[in-house]
């Protein structure tokens, strides 16, 4: 029994670490905020129970990972603090240590960069700034022991965190193999170095100083999918959906506390400055003490209301379920308008790479002409005209570039960034190529996931559930309570106890309505015609999604028939150029003949690129429209 107990902890413990591995990679690849549960359980296949029965909730699970990927600090802290090592020692155990968890955990300096860039006050930003700090202690401790010249310490702690910075920025960008093993004890011997000599500090300073401005410069490499996740992170009105889902969960909780009992205490305290009389047979007769108390403990419970709370209830799960739907909906509009001018930006770069190709090819032909005319080959009017060749295509190349820069500033805009910010572009057209679909697939698939087709359904159901509420106010209200209560007088002080009493009362309230003057049947009826309302705007939205997802499917099928023509044209445009030029050379075709052609391969090029994106926008559009 003891044996089995014991393999079934190793079994537990190695549960735990797969789960805690899988988050970290997941927090490495969508960042924090971007992991849910069911995706981690997803990929591990196991239930969400016994995710839960590891880990109480998401916040626990990535504190643990979070834990867990830093605890190699702990034994580095003691390590460095033996006096036996010599700096350089130190230095390299602290280098050789960071890139060995790198080289161990990939994934973990693209989680670390996730989590500098979450946001400030979030849990794991304090935790990281919290290590920040007691590494930052652990270096001052160890620094204090040597010694070093005025700022020398300063400086060195500096030179660590560029280092290791530059570590975790190489080993994402070109791989963990880029980072030699030798290089942690280079680096050390020359900051220790530097620590002795003033020549070989200022060279280990600039060693420093170019590697935070290698990571500082190295601009944001943005797929699709990135450049989405940065826009659902920073956009204004994500994050206001967000809020909004937020209050109404919120209001769950509000209605289902009509549901329990209601419980309150109540007191009083009364001075009689003249006391209050009453007369008897023409006899006055004076009552009540100087000073009266009086205070209870009331209990309230709703026995039954007409069904009103449990369809209060009822209403709230629907707004929390509507205020989810509308959390979707502006996450995929914004996702749809992002690889939208994505996808505009990409084109933009491309017709600038093939307007520099242009200007490029004509000023060759006209080296060529020129050196035509130096032969006495060619005229002077050749020459002049193939400089008016280039001189035409240089403003088309000013332009695309101009429209460049100006898609990057709206993407960056998009995406909440700074307008100054770097960023690099790194997917393509890679979404030419697909297809459509069968159009009647996707009008189910349309009506089935899109958020707002669910929200509109939600609200119809909405009225109608208030429909119910305003019925209640036709049936009576029951209502169970319950009082303890305490009375005292005094003349002077607080009562003794001959001069106060206490009390029990519970008992049943009813409340029966009669007469409204027809109000509540008129709110039924209003009620009525709003959830009438809401059924015709729900089929007329389910018309509109069916032409939108017709009108995207045509615009992708019709995209991707053009992508198909055009992509065997550009090949036979250079071919033909090549062809021509050549000819050109031997005198065999004219120098409109070698414009001619430069002109077909620039259209060429540009009906190509441009059906790439129309193509890559539709496929976008019809995404949307689908609601995935």
């Amino acid at each position: 029994m003891k044996k089995q107990k014991t393999e079934k902890l190793h079994k537990g413990d190695r549960t735990r670490r797969r789960i805690l591995e899988t988050t970290s990679a997941l927090m490495a690849e969508k960042g924090p905020d971007a992991v849910s549960m069911r995706e981690i359980s997803a990929k591990l296949k196991i239930s969400k129970p016994v995710l839960y029965y590891y880990f109480r909730d998401k916040d626990e699970l990535i504190k643990a990972a979070f834990i867990e990927g830093t605890k190699h600090f702990n034994e580095l802290h003691a390590a460095i603090l033996d006096p036996g090592l010599t700096l350089d020692q130190k230095l390299e155990h602290i280098f050789s240590n960071h890139l060995d968890f790198i080289k161990r955990y990939p994934d973990m300096p693209k989680c670390a960069l996730k989590i500098m860039a979450s946001p400030s006050d979030s849990v794991l930003n304090t935790m990281a700034r919290e290590l920040k700090q007691r590494n930052r202690a652990v270096m001052r401790a160890m620094l204090e022991k040597e010694r070093l010249p005025r700022y020398g310490a300063e400086n060195i702690q500096h030179m660590i965190s560029a280092v290791i910075g530059y570590f975790m920025i190489e080993a994402r960008e070109n791989g963990v193999a880029s980072l030699h093993k030798d290089l942690p004890g280079r680096l050390a011997k020359l900051i220790c170095a530097g620590a002795k000599s003033a020549k070989a500090l200022a060279a280990a300073l600039a060693l420093s100083a170019a590697l935070a401005v290698t990571a500082r410069a190295e601009p944001l490499a943005l797929s699709v999918s990135g450049a989405v996740e940065t826009a659902l992170r920073n956009n204004a009105t994500v994050t206001v959906a967000q809020e909004t889902r937020r209050i109404y969960k919120e209001k769950i909780n509000e209605y289902w506390g009509t549901v329990y009992p209601q419980l309150g205490v109540s007191a009083q305290y009364t001075r009689n400055i003249e006391s209050p009389s009453f007369f008897i047979a023409g006899n006055k007769l004076k009552t009540g003490l100087n000073n009266a108390y009086a205070a209870s403990l009331d209990l309230n419970q709703v026995v039954w209301a007409g069904g009103k709370v449990r369809t209060a209830i009822t209403m709230a799960n629907l707004y929390s379920e509507a205020s989810d739907e509308q959390l979707k909906t502006a996450q995929k509009s914004i996702s749809k308008a992002v690889k939208q001018l994505y996808y505009a930006v990409l084109l933009s770069s491309s017709m600038a790479g093939i307007q520099r190709e242009s200007l490029d090819l004509a000023s060759q032909h006209l080296a060529t002409i020129e050196a035509q005319y130096k032969q006495g080959i060619a005229s002077d009017l050749a020459v002049l005209r193939q400089k008016v060749e280039v001189s035409n295509s240089e403003p088309a190349l000013t332009q695309a570039r101009n429209l460049y820069e100006t898609g990057l500033i709206e993407l960056k805009k998009l995406l909440g960034l700074d307008p100054e910010a770097a960023i690099k572009l790194t997917d393509g057209f890679a979404c030419a190529n697909r297809a459509p679909g069968e159009i009647g697939g996707l009008y189910k698939a349309a009506l089935l996931n899109r958020p707002e087709y669910r929200n509109a359904r939600l609200e119809r159901d909405l009225y109608r559930e208030m429909v119910n509420i305003e019925k209640a106010g036709h049936y009576p209200y029951i209502g169970a309570f319950a009082s303890r209560g305490f009375q005292g007088q005094s003349d002077s002080g607080f009562p003794g106890d001959s001069e106060r009493s206490w009390s029990l009362t519970a008992g049943l309230r009813l409340s029966l309505p009669l007469f409204s003057g027809g109000s509540v049947s008129s709110k039924i009826k209003q009620a009525g015609t709003q959830a009438e309302i809401a059924e015709t705007r729900m089929k007329e939205l389910e018309r509109a999604i069916k032409i939108a997802v017709k009108k995207s499917w045509l615009s992708m099928t019709e995209a991707s028939e053009r992508l198909q023509s055009r992509a065997e044209a550009v090949s036979t445009a250079r071919k033909a150029l090549e062809a021509t030029e050549a000819r050109f050379k031997n005198g065999l075709s004219s120098q409109l003949d070698l414009n001619d052609a430069s002109l077909a391969l620039n259209r060429s090029q540009t009906l190509y690129t441009q059906a790439q994106h129309d193509a890559c926008s539709a496929a976008a559009e019809l995404k949307w429209a689908l609601g995935e």
